[in-house]
């Protein structure tokens, strides 16, 4: 027998006494979180938080569509135990991977209803089934087009979804260095935080306020022609003469300032990973300083795109690939799928707390 044959390993006692007190020191009403990024993108590895209160949903609920991120970052801030734990510094995806446990823990493990895109297998599969070129099979196809039809599928919290194992050695910051013209030049950039988006938001749409007002009518013309054009490709009913014309001086100006819009959005962007330039710190620096260094000439695209690939490519938090039923061939597949926060909310808010029971005595 060896040494440590017929005895607990010390590790595993250690272990089974640290949860025990986890738990006996856990305030009443709080649950233990643990997240699977364990401390090392933002969130730390473990704290404690409380369910939604009625209010808190009420204010969500009557959010607009674009303050829900930051009426959610406030309130989920109220929910947490611990008084120095910043959820600014949360990465989403740990937010998402936070409202899912919400979820699982007191509301259901079931997140119903979710709308199903079909896929090529699926069309081959309804092709095979009604024949290729049947009415029965324009028939289903019409319906699926036009959402008459609208295929949908439940995900199991705790069955369908899988985390990446974060490797502990995980490196969130990236540091480019060059020389130009004999002149070295670096800058380091960091993986954004939940609370980085929010000033990056408000600070474009304060920018560009007054030119989205101005643009707003023709973008709306716009995107109904392309509506209709695409429903009359897919061979259906369409009044043409219902169709708006849009003068192409005033869509050539629409197109500038999409484009114009669209490389401020980038050059602000860039500011948002920003966390060093020319080993000057800028994480005090004003926005519209970061976004003024964002422009220098170094900074340009194909660099900030090798980075922004380095960052996408880090394994952390949940997994896209889910497993689920897919509705229209019946059967168990495996597909991408992205949580949104506004879906993740309106679940939350419309299903009842499986925590409580009510009886009348």
């Amino acid at each position: 027998m060896t040494e440590n044959e017929g005895s607990l390993n010390p590790n595993r006692l250690k272990k089974a006494r640290e949860e025990y007190e986890d738990k006996l020191n856990c305030p009443d009403g709080y649950i233990e979180v643990r997240l699977s990024t364990k401390g090392k993108i933002g969130a730390p590895e473990r704290f404690h938080i409380r369910n939604f209160s009625a209010q808190d949903l009420m204010n969500l609920g009557l959010s607009d569509k674009e303050n829900v991120p930051i009426n959610l970052l406030k309130v989920l801030q109220s929910l947490i135990y611990e008084q120095d734990i910043n959820i600014e510094k949360f990465h989403e995806k740990e937010v998402i991977e936070l409202l899912l446990l919400l979820y699982e823990t007191f509301y259901t493990e079931i997140f119903p209803n979710q709308e199903w895109i079909p896929t090529e297998e699926d069309w081959e599969f309804l092709k095979e089934k009604h024949g290729d070129d049947t009415d029965e099979f324009r028939s289903v196809k019409r319906a699926l087009d036009t959402k008459t039809w609208k295929p949908t599928f439940d995900i199991n919290i705790k069955e369908d979804l899988d985390y990446y194992e974060i490797d502990p050695n995980i490196k969130t910051n990236a540091k480019i260095e060059r020389d130009y013209n004999g002149k070295s030049f670096s800058a380091v950039f960091s993986l954004p935080k939940f609370g980085d988006f929010m000033p990056l938001k408000y600070f474009i749409e304060s920018v560009y306020r007054d030119k989205d007002k101005q643009f707003a009518r023709i973008g709306e013309m716009i995107k109904y022609r392309k509506e209709q054009e695409e429903r009359l490709s897919k061979g259906e009913n369409v009044d043409i003469s219902k169709i708006p014309t849009v003068p192409k001086a005033e869509y050539d100006k629409y197109k500038e300032y999409e484009i114009e819009k669209s490389l401020f959005s980038i050059k602000a962007s860039i500011a948002l990973y920003l966390k060093e330039f020319q080993g000057e710190d800028l994480s005090k620096v004003p926005l519209e300083k970061k976004i003024e260094i964002a422009g220098d000439p170094r900074l340009d695209y194909t660099t900030f795109k090798m980075v922004q690939d380095h960052f996408n490519k880090l394994e952390f938090g949940l997994k896209e690939e889910i497993t689920v039923n897919d509705p229209i061939m019946s059967k168990v597949v495996k597909r991408k799928y992205t949580f949104q926060l506004i879906d993740l909310l309106t679940a939350i808010r419309d299903t009842g707390t499986s925590q409580t029971t009510i009886s009348f005595v």
